[in-house]
């Protein structure tokens, strides 16, 4: 059974409007693909009521956090902080405005007692809105 919008929220160190994700279409040991709706003017992280590109970071971190959460088969957030943006393309300059589902894949990398690094693409309305990798360092050891 994939985790629903309650389960993620446990997984992930952000809840209410600031939770991105809605639900998880795929997961295995090697990687993740999360889905939401598409931003609304009134979004947490709009601007003049459109978000910006970047913001698929956000969306791309915490579908890893989840990932992550349901790797150690965890009940609550283990703490981290986004580290690292690398080769990070802006496909577009905002996320489309006509609405749609978002799609966020993070595939992981490589993983360690203290960080863990994923590649990501976050797609919505069809069109690439972002892609790159991450780095999670964590700041306790894993429960």
């Amino acid at each position: 059974m994939m985790p629903d919008r309650a389960r993620i929220e446990r997984l992930m160190p952000h809840a209410g409007a600031m939770c991105l994700l809605d639900a998880v279409a795929q997961w295995d040991d090697s990687g993740i693909t999360c889905s939401c709706a598409g931003p609304t003017p009134t979004h947490p992280l709009a601007r003049e009521g459109v978000v910006p590109a970047i913001a698929a970071a956000e969306y791309a971190a915490q579908a890893a956090a989840v990932h992550g959460g349901l790797l150690e088969g965890a009940v609550s957030p283990r703490a981290g902080l986004l580290a690292k943006l690398v080769e990070v393309v802006l496909h577009l300059p905002w996320f489309p405005a006509e609405g749609g589902a978002v799609t966020v894949r993070a595939d992981m990398l490589s993983r360690s007692a203290g960080a863990c690094l994923y590649a990501f693409h976050v797609e919505g309305a069809q069109q690439s809105i972002a892609s790159g990798r991450l780095m999670v360092a964590f700041t306790e050891p894993a429960a």
